[in-house]
C-alpha cells in the first residue's frame, strides 16, 4: 500500500509539473502580447508626438495669419488720412489753385491705383479668409483627432497599467510556484523518509513476528515434550496408585492381625506394645501417605492448566501482532491520504492553479474509504477509529516485551514441577 501510495504521489507531482510547464508557457505568452502592446503603445506615442509638432506648425501659421489681417487695418487708415488730406488741399486751393489742379490730376491718377491696389488687396483678404476658414476647420479637426489621440493615449496607458498588473500577477504566481515546488520537494523528502522509517517498522514488525512465531513453534515441541512426560508421569502415578492401594491393604491386613493380636494381649493386660517403626509411620507418614496421590494428581492439573494458559496468551500475542501489522499499514495509508489532501488544499488555495482535477480525489477518496472500511471489518467485524488504532499501538508493546518472561518463567516452572514428582517418588519408594 505505501508503495500505491508513493507512486500516486509521484503521479500527482508529474500532473503538477505539467500544469505549472504549461501554466508558464501561458504566462510568457501574456508576456509577449503585453510586450507587443507595449511596443504598439510605443509607436502611437511617436505618432502623437508628429501630431504635436503639426499642430504646433499651423498654429504658427495661424499667428501669421493673424499679423496679415492686423496690417490689413493698418491700411485702412491710410484712407482716413487720404480723407485729411482733401480738406487741406481744399484750404490750400485758395491759396495756389493752379497747384491744386495739377496736384488733383496727379492725385487721381494715384488714387486711381490706390483703389486698384485696395482691390486687389480685397480679393487678397478674401483669399486669406478663405484660408483663415480652412485653417479654422483643419484645426477643428485636429482638435477632435487630439481628442482621438488622447483617448487612445488613456486606453493606451489604462492597457499598460493593467499589463503591469498582470506581469505583477505572474511574477506573483512565479513565486508562489516556486513556493510550492519547494514545499512539494520537502514534503517528498519528508515521505520518502516516512516510507523508510515505514518500511524499517514494518520489517521490524516482520521480524518480531517470525520471533514470535519461532517461539510458538518452541514452546509447542516444549508442550508435545512435556505432554509425553506427563503421560508417562500419569502412567507412574497410576502404577503408584496401584502399588500404594497393594501396600494400603497388606497394612490393612497387618493392622487387623496385630489388632486381633493386641486384643488378644490385651485381654491378658492394659498395656500395648508398639515398635518404634510403627510409632514412627503412625505420627508422621500415615496422614501424608493419603495426601501424597491427591497432591501428585492437583499438581499434574495445574500444571496442564498452566501449559494451557501459556498457550492462550501466545496465540494472543499472535493476534495482537498481526493486528499491529494491520494497524500500522492503516496508518501509512492515512499518513498518505492526508498529505495529499494537504497537497491537493495548497494547489487548490493558489490563483493561478485552480484546474486541480478534483475527480480524482473524490475517486482516491472513496477509493481509499473503502479500503478502510474494508480492512477495519476484517480486523474486527466493525469499522474501527483512528484512535482506537493508536490507543491499540500503545498498549500493544508492553504485552509484546512481557511475552518472553512468562514463557521463560514457564520455562522454569515445568522442571520444578518433575523434580517434585521425582521428590515424591523417592519418598514413596522409600516408604514401601
Amino acid at each position: 500500500m505505501a508503495k500505491l501510495g508513493l507512486t500516486r504521489l509521484t503521479l500527482l507531482v508529474s500532473w503538477e509539473a505539467n500544469e505549472f510547464s504549461f501554466k508558464l508557457e501561458s504566462t510568457r505568452r501574456n508576456l509577449k502580447e503585453a510586450i507587443e502592446e507595449i511596443d504598439e503603445s510605443k509607436e502611437l506615442e511617436m505618432k502623437l508626438v508628429v501630431t504635436i509638432s503639426d499642430v504646433d506648425f499651423l498654429q504658427n501659421e495661424l499667428k501669421s495669419v493673424k499679423e496679415m489681417d492686423k496690417r490689413v487695418q493698418g491700411d485702412g487708415s491710410t484712407k482716413q488720412l487720404e480723407g485729411r488730406f482733401k480738406k487741406g488741399e481744399e484750404l490750400e486751393d485758395s491759396i495756389v489753385l493752379q497747384n491744386i489742379t495739377k496736384e488733383s490730376e496727379a492725385t487721381r491718377k494715384e488714387l486711381a491705383l490706390v483703389r486698384e491696389e485696395g482691390f486687389q488687396f480685397m480679393a487678397s483678404l478674401d483669399v486669406i479668409r478663405n484660408e483663415l476658414k480652412h485653417v479654422t476647420t483643419e484645426t477643428n479637426r485636429l482638435k477632435k483627432k487630439e481628442g482621438k489621440v488622447d483617448s487612445t493615449i488613456q486606453n493606451l496607458n489604462f492597457k499598460i497599467l493593467r499589463a503591469k498588473s498582470k506581469l505583477e500577477v505572474v511574477y506573483a504566481a512565479k513565486e508562489k510556484a516556486r513556493s510550492i515546488v519547494v514545499s512539494l520537494s520537502h514534503t517528498l523528502e519528508k515521505l520518502k523518509t516516512e516510507t523508510e522509517e515505514a518500511k524499517k517498522e514494518n520489517e521490524d514488525v516482520s521480524q518480531e513476528v517470525a520471533a514470535t512465531k519461532e517461539e510458538i513453534q518452541k514452546v509447542e515441541l516444549d508442550i508435545d515434550m512435556t505432554e509425553e512426560r506427563l503421560q508417562g508421569v500419569m502412567q507412574k502415578l497410576e502404577v503408584a496408585k496401584a502399588s500404594e492401594a497393594l501396600t494400603l491393604e497388606k497394612l490393612k491386613t497387618l493392622t487387623e492381625s496385630t489388632m486381633r493380636e493386641r486384643a488378644l494381649t490385651a485381654q491378658h493386660s492394659s498395656m500395648i506394645t508398639i515398635s518404634k517403626f510403627e510409632y514412627e509411620y503412625l505420627t508422621n507418614h500415615a496422614a501424608s501417605a493419603e495426601e501424597i496421590p491427591d497432591k501428585k494428581v492437583a499438581a499434574a492439573e495445574a500444571w496442564i492448566e498452566a501449559l494451557k494458559a501459556s498457550e492462550k496468551e501466545i496465540l494472543m500475542e499472535t493476534k495482537i501482532a498481526q493486528r499491529e501489522l494491520k494497524e500500522s499499514k492503516l496508518e501509512q495509508e492515512l499518513e498518505v491520504y492526508t498529505k495529499e489532501k494537504m497537497l491537493s488544499r495548497r494547489v487548490s488555495s493558489s490563483e493561478e492553479l485552480d484546474n486541480w482535477p478534483r475527480k480524482r480525489e473524490k475517486s482516491s477518496s472513496k477509493n481509499f474509504q473503502r479500503a478502510m472500511s474494508r480492512k477495519s471489518i476484517k480486523l474486527n467485524g466493525t469499522i474501527t477509529p483512528a484512535r482506537g488504532a493508536k490507543f491499540q499501538k500503545i498498549a500493544s508493546p508492553a504485552a509484546r516485551h512481557i511475552s518472553p518472561f512468562t514463557i521463560k518463567k514457564r520455562k522454569k516452572v515445568i522442571p520444578n514441577l518433575t523434580k517434585l514428582f521425582r521428590a515424591r517418588k523417592t519418598i514413596g519408594i522409600d516408604k514401601l
